[in-house]
């Protein structure tokens, strides 16, 4: 895979200071308006930070914006591993949907996630950063399917964690282009794919068997626990 164009970092604490402020700016300003119509001058005006210093990190504001969504790939990727955690015991087809359902929790609550991985046009480094993530929630997803029960191998020639990802990411952004959201039904299409392909490729017996009824208790009081969770 292409190594990814690794963008200057601030290394004082005050000019870290400063770029992390234009950053949490720039997300504030893309809240209000297209990405198009947010220009690496209207951040600094807007968060106090002199153009140059930005300049001295990001080229143009695609870098800058690439930084941003770097970042919420990284939080999206913790935000499986922490579901995954929870899932021990659970059948590989119920974590199917717990995890991709994780993952659109993340995208719908920030929207500025949305709008650059999911809406706009990729640059290089985001596109790069985003395949990089993908193959680290494949490997990720390949050590939370190892606790399913019955175990679930994930085959790693082809790297069937990272399929997986791909497809499941593939249907968030058709549904965040059509709904400007990752509705339930989207979760719902994107389980359906990756089961689908995951009975291909699994052996039979892991492939056909379904939840038992503890699991589906387990999954039915977690429902019930993520429902009162206070927002």
């Amino acid at each position: 895979m292409e190594a990814i164009p690794r963008l200057r970092k601030p290394l004082q604490a005050r000019t870290q200071e400063r770029v992390a402020r234009a950053l949490l700016t720039a997300e504030s300003l893309l809240l209000e308006k297209n990405p198009e119509e947010v220009s690496i001058p209207d951040i600094a005006e807007a968060s106090g930070v002199p153009r140059a210093s930005l300049y001295q990190f990001y080229a143009n504001k695609h870098q800058l914006f690439a930084a941003i969504a770097e970042k919420h790939l990284g939080l999206v990727a913790q935000e499986v591993k922490r579901g995954g955690a929870a899932l021990v015991g659970f059948h590989w087809r119920q974590m199917s949907y717990l995890l991709a359902q994780a993952a659109s929790q993340y995208y719908n609550q920030n929207p500025v996630a949305g709008i650059l991985i999911l809406g706009w046009p990729m640059s290089r480094e985001t596109y790069l950063a985003q395949e990089v993530t993908i193959e680290n929630i494949g490997d990720e997803l390949r050590a939370i399917f190892a606790t399913a029960h019955p175990p679930v191998a994930l085959p790693t020639s082809p790297d069937v964690g990272t399929i997986i990802t791909e497809l499941a990411f593939s249907l968030m952004k058709y549904g965040y282009y059509r709904q400007g959201e990752i509705t339930d039904d989207i979760i719902q299409q994107a389980t359906i794919a990756v089961v689908g392909y995951l009975q291909q490729v699994l052996p039979p017996e892991i492939a056909l068997s379904q939840p038992n009824e503890q699991q589906v208790a387990a999954l039915q009081s977690l429902t019930i626990a993520s429902t009162h969770t206070p927002a």
